[in-house]
C-alpha cells in the first residue's frame, strides 16, 4: 500500500538547499567585494605612502644640497649666534626651527630659504591614472659645530644637523587616502684620521704596499721632547673603498676596513678586499664597511697663493725672508759653517694666514712655522719641493699649537700641477724642538697637517722621516726610500713600494674631524586619513 505522508518532502529539501546555496552565494559575493575593497584600500594607501616618501626624499635632497641650502655660519643673515642649539629641538627666537611647505608654518631666519623649501619639497605625482600629492615639514632636532679639518676659507666652523622630516602623501578623487611618513635626515661627524693609511679609490690596488713595509702604531699623547715613541705591533689599521694589494715582506699590524669582500685575484669587474703575495700578511681581520666612505674635498683657500717659484739654497738663504715676501715676523738663524752649516728661516704670523708660492728648499735649510692654538696656524702654499734635502718644521711654545699647510697645486694657467709636494733627498717634516714648549713631542703628528684638494701627486721618497698627517682624498700618495711616516695618510691611492714604514699616531683618532655622509633613515609611517 502506497503512503501519501511523504508527499512534498523533496520540495521542502529543495527549498532548504536553495536557501543554503543562496546564503553561500551571498557570502561569497560579500567576501569577494570585501577583498576588492581591501585591495583597493591597500593600493590607495600604497600610492599615498609612496607620495609621502617622495616628499621625504625631496626635502632631504634640499637640505643636503649646498647649492640650495647653506647651513648657519658666523656671518650673513643666518648667524649661529642667533640659534639655541644646546637642547632639542633647536630654537630660533624662542620657537623650534621649522621649514614647511604650509604657508605661515615656517620659523626660519632667512625668507629665501623658506621660499626655496616650499618650491622644492611639495608637488604632485601621477600614479596609475590618478594624482597623488605630497607636502612636507622639516624640524631641526639638533645642530653641532666643530673645527673642520683644514678649516674653511670663510672661517666658519663645521656644522652638522639632524632634521626630522614629516611628509603627508594624499590621494584625491572619489575616494581619498592620506599617509604620514616621518624620517630623519642626519649627518654625523667623522674622524679625519682614523687609519694609518686610507685610500678613497674603489679600484684594485687602491692601497698598494710592497718592499719591507710595516704598518703599526704608537700614541704621542703624553710624550715630550725628542724621545722616541714606543711602537707596538697593533693598531696599524688601514682602509680603502677598494682593494689592498700587499707583497714582499709587508706586515699590516691591524685590521683592513673595506666594503669589498673576498681574497685573491682582483680585476676591474670583480674588486676583492685583499690580494696577498710573498710573505705579506694582514695580522688583524677584514672588517666590512657598510659602503664606500666619502671624505669631503677640502675647500681651496681664498685668495690662492702665487704660482711663482722661490728656491732657497745655502747661497741665498741670508735673503730668505725677503725672497718669501716677509719684511717682519721672519728671522734667520744659522749654526755651523761650510758643508755642515744649518740655517733656519723662522716665520711667526700670530695666527694670520701665511701665503707662499712654490717653495723649494735645499739641503740644510729648514722652513720653520710658529704654531698657533685653535684654530691652527694656516699656511696657504702652492707647492713644496724638498728634493734638495730641505725640511719643514713647526715651532711651538705650547702643546696645543699646530700648523695646517693648505696645498693648492696650481699652475700659472690654473691647471693642476702633477706633483704638489715632494719629500725627496734627506728631507722631512717634524716638530722643531723648543725648550719653551712644555709637553710637546717631536713625534706628535697633530702638530703638522697637510691638506690638499687636488688630484696631483704627493711624493715621499727621501731618506728622512716625517711626523705629520696628510689629508688628500683626491691625490695619489707615493712612498719610496726609507722615509718613515709617523702619523696618518689619506689619499685617493696610496702606493708604498720602498722600505718606508707607517707608524699610526693613535691620538689622531680623536683630534680631527670632517663632515660625515648625509643619509635618510629611521622611516616610520601611519595612516592619517
Amino acid at each position: 500500500m502506497t503512503s501519501n505522508n511523504e508527499r512534498g518532502v523533496a520540495l521542502i529539501l529543495a527549498l532548504f538547499l536553495t536557501a543554503a546555496l543562496s546564503v553561500l552565494a551571498g557570502s561569497l559575493m560579500f567576501l569577494s567585494q570585501s577583498e576588492t575593497y581591501a585591495s583597493m584600500n591597500y593600493r590607495m594607501m600604497s600610492q599615498a605612502r609612496y607620495a609621502a616618501e617622495a616628499g621625504v626624499q625631496k626635502a632631504g635632497s634640499f637640505l643636503f644640497d649646498t647649492t640650495q641650502y647653506t647651513k648657519p655660519g658666523n656671518s650673513g643673515a643666518d648667524l649661529l649666534a642667533n640659534y639655541n642649539y644646546t637642547s632639542s629641538p633647536v630654537t630660533w627666537g624662542g620657537r623650534p626651527v621649522v621649514l614647511s611647505t604650509t604657508a605661515g608654518a615656517s620659523n626660519y631666519p632667512v625668507n629665501a630659504v623658506i621660499t626655496a623649501f616650499q618650491a622644492a619639497a611639495q608637488g604632485q605625482l601621477n600614479a596609475g591614472g590618478t594624482t597623488v600629492s605630497y607636502s612636507t615639514t622639516a624640524r631641526l632636532l639638533s645642530m653641532q659645530t666643530f673645527d673642520p679639518y683644514g678649516g674653511t676659507p670663510s672661517g666658519n666652523p663645521g656644522v652638522v644637523q639632524l632634521w626630522e622630516i614629516t611628509s603627508l602623501g594624499t590621494l584625491t578623487g572619489s575616494r581619498t587616502a592620506t599617509v604620514q611618513v616621518v624620517a630623519l635626515a642626519e649627518q654625523p661627524v667623522w674622524p679625519a684620521n682614523s687609519y694609518g693609511a686610507f685610500a678613497t679609490a674603489n679600484t684594485c690596488g687602491a692601497l698598494n704596499f710592497g718592499g719591507t713595509t710595516d704598518v703599526n702604531s704608537y700614541d704621542s699623547t703624553g710624550m715630550t721632547g725628542n724621545a722616541s715613541p714606543t711602537i707596538v705591533n697593533s693598531g696599524g689599521n688601514v682602509g680603502t673603498n677598494g682593494n689592498l694589494t700587499i707583497g714582499g715582506s709587508v706586515d699590516v699590524y691591524g685590521n683592513l676596513y673595506t666594503p669589498r669582500t673576498g681574497v685573491g685575484n682582483c680585476t676591474a669587474g670583480s674588486v676583492t678586499a685583499l690580494t696577498e703575495s710573498g710573505s705579506a700578511a694582514v695580522a688583524g681581520s677584514t672588517i666590512p664597511l657598510p659602503g664606500n666612505i666619502a671624505y669631503p674635498t677640502p675647500q681651496l683657500p681664498s685668495p690662492v697663493p702665487g704660482t711663482n717659484t722661490v728656491s732657497i739654497t745655502q747661497s741665498n738663504v741670508a735673503s730668505g725672508c725677503t725672497l718669501l715676501g716677509f719684511t717682519s715676523g721672519c728671522t734667520i738663524t744659522s749654526s755651523g759653517s761650510g758643508a755642515t752649516q744649518m740655517t733656519t728661516i723662522s716665520i711667526s704670523a700670530g695666527g694670520a694666514p701665511i701665503s707662499l708660492p712654490n717653495v723649494s728648499l735645499s739641503s740644510h735649510v729648514t722652513l720653520e712655522i710658529a704654531g698657533n692654538a685653535a684654530p691652527a696656524q694656516a699656511v696657504n702654499l702652492n707647492s713644496l719641493d724638498l728634493t734638495g734635502g730641505g725640511t719643514i718644521a713647526v715651532k711651538a711654545s705650547a702643546s696645543n699649537q699646530a700648523v695646517i699647510v693648505n696645498l693648492v697645486g696650481k699652475n700659472a694657467d690654473g691647471s693642476n700641477m702633477d706633483t704638489v709636494m715632494d719629500f725627496g733627498g734627506n728631507s722631512g717634516g717634524q716638530y722643531s724642538n723648543n725648550s719653551t714648549c712644555t709637553g710637546c713631542s717631536q713625534f706628535d703628528a697633530s702638530m703638522l697637517q697637510f691638506v690638499y684638494a687636488g688630484p696631483g701627486n704627493i711624493s715621499m721618497r727621501g731618506n728622512s722621516g716625517a711626523a705629520a698627517t696628510f689629508y688628500a682624498p683626491n691625490a695619489s700618495v707615493i712612498m719610496k726610500g726609507t722615509a718613515d711616516l709617523y702619523g696618518s695618510l689619506l689619499g685617493k691611492t696610496v702606493d708604498n713600494q720602498g722600505n718606508a714604514n707607517i707608524h699610526y699616531d693613535r691620538r689622531l683618532s680623536h683630534d680631527f674631524y670632517v663632515e660625515g655622509a648625509q643619509s635618510l633613515g629611521t622611516f616610520t609611517w601611519r595612516s592619517a586619513s
